[in-house]
């Protein structure tokens, strides 16, 4: 390489001695170098030209046609400049290798090859680059500060030492500062990075810059009171400078004092200037809070309630959704959500929220008429088509259910919760065998799966396989014995069969304490208290149910059982016609009809 150089750089020392036409004659034509230079000259001129107009093609063009009538270094960089510029990295790269092969003494053509392996995300190269900068020019500060950013993931110690250099030569730095005080929290040397800053106020006390770097270190390395006495010191001087409200806003939140950092906060989140995002973020970090202490809730809800007088963005809304969600106030969150959607309709993660919500809150029919609107604006949504599905099964539309939970299943085949969902919409249904292949094909994929479990032995019950469903059941137990779905179904299961009732009820009642307004819970302890001839405690908690659910044939039957047991005939009669009305395929209800007693 060495020996091509001396031998180019020969070259051009001899052309640029010649101050007369030289004249080279062949048979056929003339060479005029002089010539050829005027034209490069006129070419490069031109590509100039459109360089600076930003018509960055055409000035290719011109600088291309100018270093083929005389390819000098300084062409070749200026080809490499531009095509940098419109990230043709390739012929950039070619062109500034050119350039420094033409000089490579040249700082100015090095610098420029050094950013193109960079953008080309070769460090090794570039790093060999940026050092033959720093043997030419021991001062270069674009070469340290480079070659130091190089140096951060693989060599941090050689980074910081590469940093500090520049600090030498330039003085503090923003942009370098904070690059020192990342790589000492990274090594560990914070407290090393404090001294330092330290000394240079002591030099400069005025330098806000540095006061920022200092009020930084202290919050890091949790000094707060320290960090907030220099906040104070710094605001006295610069009242107005909304980085410092938030810097002692951050300390106040990290030292615990949450209601003190929220009134340092506001002024930002009241601030026009301050961007929206920023303004979000002091919004989640209340929110984060609130995870650890539920107080902070409320403070979280007064940021984003503030943000939310000046925007009419969605996320806003979601946000306060969310925070009604956790304050247990459905209405509020339904509200909010409602109007996220309004806001973003276009947005498939809202709908999933405000579905999930009315589903939570069950509110089928609700929950239905919403998520109808939205599978029909994001059809292949599997989150969607679920929600729905699921819906539509409480909501006693099985048939429909059905289709949509098929609709999901081909978006996820193995979604456990749409295979559960499936099973006990077929098993309603009367699909039984359909419902097992379902449901088995679900405890492949997560065993130990409750919800599964339980519908799976429910309907191995209703076929009258009581060692299976039983086994199920314990399986289920051994899993999660405080679970109360798993509970109330087996309580149910024996109370039905007429065995094991005390135990029945002690699970019954656990149930019940979990859940107070489960209309099946209460129907299943109702059930017990029949079994063991306790009407008047029956007929309460199944009374109870069925205002819960007035469309449910099998509560519906149930009291009209109690009745007749209480004597009351009349009223057992209309319970279990409107039952059979309900179900028409519950025969054993068309059995009592007739005969008019149990």
């Amino acid at each position: 390489m060495k020996q091509a150089i001396l031998i180019l750089l020969t070259a051009l020392a001899l052309s640029a001695c010649n101050t007369e036409e030289t004249v080279v004659k062949d048979q056929t034509k003339v060479i005029r170098p002089l010539d050829l230079k005027k034209a490069a000259q006129a070419a490069f001129i031109e590509g100039s030209v459109f360089e600076l107009k930003g018509q960055l093609t055409d000035a290719i063009k011109r600088y291309t046609e100018a270093y083929s009538l005389d390819p000098q270094p300084g062409i070749s960089y200026t080809l490499a400049k531009n095509y940098f510029k419109i990230n043709k990295l390739g012929s950039a790269l070619g062109y500034s290798k050119l350039a420094v092969e033409g000089d490579h003494r040249n700082v100015e053509y090095l610098l420029l090859l050094g950013s193109i392996y960079d953008a080309s995300h070769f460090p090794d190269s570039s790093d060999v680059v940026y050092r033959a900068v720093l043997a030419l020019d021991s001062t270069n500060i674009t070469a340290y500060f480079n070659l130091a950013q190089i140096s951060e993931a693989k060599r941090p110690s050689e980074a910081l030492a590469l940093y500090k250099k520049v600090v030498d030569i330039i003085g503090p730095e923003w942009t370098v500062l904070v690059h020192i005080v990342d790589l000492n929290e990274r090594l560990g040397n914070i407290d090393a990075t404090i001294s330092t800053v330290e000394e240079l106020l002591k030099l400069n006390p005025t330098d806000l810059n540095l006061q920022k770097v200092l009020i930084d270190s202290y919050i890091k390395t949790k000094k707060f009171d320290k960090a907030i006495s220099l906040i104070d010191e710094s605001l006295a001087s610069f009242p107005d400078d909304l980085n410092l409200v938030e810097f002692k806003g951050i300390a106040l939140v990290q030292k615990g004092e949450m209601k003190q950092a929220l009134g340092e906060y506001m002024k930002l989140v009241k601030d026009k200037s301050i961007p929206f995002e920023n303004k979000i973020r002091v919004g989640l970090s209340y929110l984060s809070a609130a995870e650890k202490d539920s107080s902070n809730l409320l403070l979280a809800k007064s940021v984003f309630e503030q943000i939310n007088n000046d925007t009419t963005d969605w996320q806003v809304k979601s946000y306060l959704g969310e925070i009604e969600i956790r304050r247990n106030d459905e209405a509020a969150a339904i509200k909010y959500f409602e109007e996220a959607t309004q806001l973003a309709e276009w947005n498939p993660d809202v709908w999933v929220r405000m579905g999930g919500l009315l589903f939570d809150s069950r509110k089928y029919k609700e929950t239905i008429h919403f998520m109808d609107q939205a599978v029909q604006k994001f059809p292949n949504n599997f989150p969607i088509n679920l929600i729905y599905g699921l819906a539509l099964s409480q909501n006693n539309d099985h048939e429909k259910a059905k289709e949509i939970l098929k609709r999901a299943l081909n978006l996820n085949p193995k979604d456990v919760n749409a295979l559960g969902a499936l099973g006990y919409t077929l098993n309603q249904l009367k699909q039984d065998e359909e419902a097992l292949i379902v449901l088995n094909k679900a405890l492949q994929y997560d065993p130990n799966n409750l919800q599964v479990l339980s519908v799976t032995a429910l309907i191995h019950e209703t076929n009258k396989n009581f060692s299976l469903s039983d086994s199920l059941y314990a399986h289920a137990l051994e899993i999660d014995s405080a679970n109360v779905l798993i509970l109330n179904n087996l309580a149910y299961s024996w109370a039905d069969r007429g065995i094991k009732l005390q135990d029945a009820l002690k699970m019954a009642k656990k149930a019940i304490e979990a859940e107070p307004k489960n209309s099946s819970y209460l129907d299943t302890i109702g059930w017990i208290y029949y079994k063991l001839g306790d009407y008047k405690k029956a007929k309460e908690s199944i009374e109870a149910a069925v205002k819960m659910e007035l469309e449910n044939a099998t509560l519906v039957d149930h009291l009209g059982d109690v009745y007749f047991k209480m004597g009351d005939k009349k009223k057992a009669m209309s319970n279990w016609k409107k039952a059979f009305e309900l179900d028409g395929t519950k025969l054993e209800i068309k059995t009592k009809i007739e005969k008019g007693e149990l």
